[in-house]
């Protein structure tokens, strides 16, 4: 039987992505003949865009899809994928990016071993790793690395805060195998970006890929799916510095180290290939009706209201952009020097 054609276009999206090769079209080819088309039946947009190009596709069926901590807007798409746990008809998937299979599924079955195999040798790693390149997330994350390095020292192998041998200019300097440079220490710190209940990213997973103990902050149900005896929650503690003595307890004791180690990472068995199977399920669902059916926002009335005062802001956006931009530069310049 022969492949029924879709016509898609994807908007908004940061500068890398791949509109050839990435979890969603492999997973639409399987099923469909795609064709990319700047007159598209459907749309994947993202957040990246401050020019809202999916605007200009009002008429194609709009699919969100985020890596942040966004929630999505459904006056705007008629489906979504992101991090929150929210069940809406058919509108929406939850699928943490941590599920994709060409990024992460190798560094999923490390952590489904996590706990075999574990040694005495383990113990007697280099103390713990940092590996972050953005410095825009919560103020809690430097806080805390900055107080753990005054009991020992934090190696930071990112671009942000490293320590790591800093007579080597950049990019030299930054590591290029977190995995192998995390796999080399007991612990790693692993704090999201910013703390929302759904949002948990890839950060956990290649703690424990690595085979240390992942200090973790950031979305406070994590222990809903991961086994609590096997990392450290920040989110537990009152005080950053009550998480921190807990760390200096497990440092100094060996036994109690290999036995959070041996500890498997998750409260359930695999359902890595169940999400594959939600996300067919959801794709499907909404390439298989035909484009009329498939369009789930209220375009009239209010809802059509709604579009135009939105287009509206986005013009003003628009038309102040290039101040905005310029304040944000002097800024960032004079944060620099100073």
């Amino acid at each position: 039987m022969e492949k029924k054609i879709i016509k898609i276009k994807f908007v908004d999206f940061w500068a890398h992505w791949n509109k050839e090769n990435n979890f969603l079209i492999n997973c639409l080819k399987e099923k469909y003949n795609v064709e990319f088309s700047d007159n598209p039946d459907y749309i994947f947009f993202s957040n990246f865009n401050p020019k809202f190009d999916h605007m200009k596709y009002n008429n194609s069926v709009k699919i969100f899809y985020t890596q942040e901590n966004i929630c999505p807007d459904f006056n705007y798409a008629d489906y979504a994928i992101g991090f929150d746990n929210i069940n809406f008809e058919d509108r929406y998937l939850n699928y943490p990016i941590y599920y994709i299979p060409e990024r992460y599924k190798d560094k999923w079955d490390l952590m489904l071993k996590k706990h075999l195999n574990i040694n005495e040798s383990m113990a007697k790693r280099e103390f713990c790793s940092f590996v972050v390149s953005n410095k825009n997330g919560d103020l809690i994350r430097e806080t805390f690395f900055l107080k753990l390095c005054e009991y020992k020292k934090v190696d930071s192998g990112g671009r942000y805060l490293n320590n790591i041998d800093n007579d080597t200019p950049p990019p030299n300097k930054f590591v290029k195998n977190k995995l192998e440079f995390d796999s080399k220490h007991k612990f790693s710190i692993c704090f999201e970006n910013s703390s929302h209940p759904g949002y948990t990213t890839e950060k956990i997973i290649e703690a424990f890929a690595a085979k240390t103990i992942p200090i973790y902050w950031g979305d406070p149900n994590i222990c809903k799916m991961f086994n609590p005896k096997s990392f450290i929650n920040v989110n537990d503690f009152k005080k950053l510095e009550d998480a921190i003595e807990k760390i200096k307890e497990i440092d100094n004791d060996d036994t109690l180290y290999l036995k959070y180690l041996k500890e498997p990472a998750l409260l359930t068995s695999n359902n890595y290939n169940q999400k594959q199977k939600e996300l067919q399920h959801f794709l499907y669902n909404i390439f298989d009706q035909p484009v009329d059916k498939a369009k789930r926002r209220n375009m009239v009335f209010w809802g059509a209201e709604y579009h135009n005062r939105y287009k509206e802001m986005k013009n003003a956006y628009l038309f102040l952009y290039p101040y905005f931009y310029i304040k944000h530069l002097i800024i960032r310049v004079y944060k620099k020097f100073k």
